[in-house]
C-alpha cells in the first residue's frame, strides 16, 4: 500500500478511536457538536457583517464619485458629522472640539494643544465637502488647568490606511484572506527556490490567520479619546 494510503488509514483509525472511546467518547462528541454549532453561528454572523460592510463601502464609493463628478453640495449637519468622525485621528481630545458647518465653511472652536493645530486644520480641510476652515480654537501649550485637555493621551498621527490599523474591517479581512488562500494554492503551480516557496507559504499563512482574527499586529495601541480604542474598525 502506498504511503499516503497508510497515513490516511492511520488518521481515520485515530479519529474513530478518539470519537468512539467507550469512556470519553460521548463527552468528546458533545464537545465537537458544541464547537460545530458555535462555528456555524459565528460564520453566519461574520458573513452578515462582511456583507453589510461591503454594501456600505460600495455606497460610500458611489457617493464619493457622484460628489466628485457632479459637485453635489452636502447638508451642513451631515458635513459636521463627517468632520467629527475624523477628529479622533487628528487631536488627543476630540470631544473638546466644537464643529459648525456653514455652507461648506467649517468653524472650529474649543481648547486644543499647540502641537495639534496645524494637523487638525489640514485634516479638516481634507474632508470632502469642506471648502474653507475658520480657526477659532483656544490654543494651549500645555494641558495644565484646562479641563478639556486632561489625560495622558499620545498624539494621533492621522488616519492610517485600513491595512495599517490594529483592527481590520470585515472587507479588509475578506480581501486579505482571499489573497492568503490564493498564495497558498499558488505554491503548487510554482517551481521556485525553497526560500521563495517558504516565504510565500509564510505570507499566505499569516494573511489567512490575520483574516480570521482581524488583528494583524500584536500588542496594544492607544487611540485618542473618542476614537476606537483598538485603532481600527469596530462593529
Amino acid at each position: 500500500m502506498a504511503l499516503p494510503g497508510l497515513i490516511t488509514g492511520a488518521a481515520m483509525g485515530v479519529l474513530a478511536m478518539y470519537v468512539l472511546d467507550p469512556e470519553a467518547g460521548r463527552r468528546r462528541r458533545a464537545l465537537a457538536r458544541d464547537k460545530f454549532i458555535r462555528l456555524r453561528t459565528q460564520t453566519r454572523r461574520t458573513t452578515a457583517v462582511t456583507a453589510r460592510d461591503l454594501k456600505n463601502r460600495a455606497k460610500g464609493v458611489v457617493a464619493e464619485a457622484r460628489g466628485f463628478v457632479f459637485g453635489q453640495e452636502i447638508d451642513d449637519r451631515a458635513l459636521e458629522e463627517r468632520i467629527r468622525s475624523h477628529l479622533g485621528f487628528l487631536v488627543r481630545h476630540p470631544s473638546s472640539i466644537e464643529v459648525r458647518a456653514l455652507e461648506g465653511r467649517a468653524v472650529l472652536s474649543g481648547p486644543v494643544l499647540s502641537d495639534e493645530v496645524q494637523q487638525l486644520i489640514r485634516g479638516v480641510k481634507s474632508v470632502r465637502g469642506v471648502m474653507d476652515v475658520e480657526n477659532r480654537l483656544e490654543v494651549h501649550d500645555t494641558p495644565d488647568q484646562v479641563p478639556g485637555l486632561q489625560g495622558d493621551v499620545p498624539k494621533p498621527t492621522g488616519q492610517p490606511l485600513d491595512l495599517f490599523q490594529r483592527r481590520w474591517s470585515p472587507s479588509t479581512r475578506l480581501s486579505v484572506g482571499v489573497l492568503g488562500t490564493l498564495l497558498l494554492l499558488k505554491l503548487k503551480l510554482l517551481r521556485k527556490s525553497t526560500v521563495a516557496l517558504a516565504s510565500l507559504a509564510a505570507l499566505g499563512f499569516l494573511a489567512v490567520k490575520a483574516c480570521e482574527s482581524g488583528d494583524p499586529f500584536v500588542g496594544s495601541g492607544t487611540k485618542a479619546s473618542g476614537a476606537p480604542r483598538d485603532g481600527g474598525w469596530s462593529e
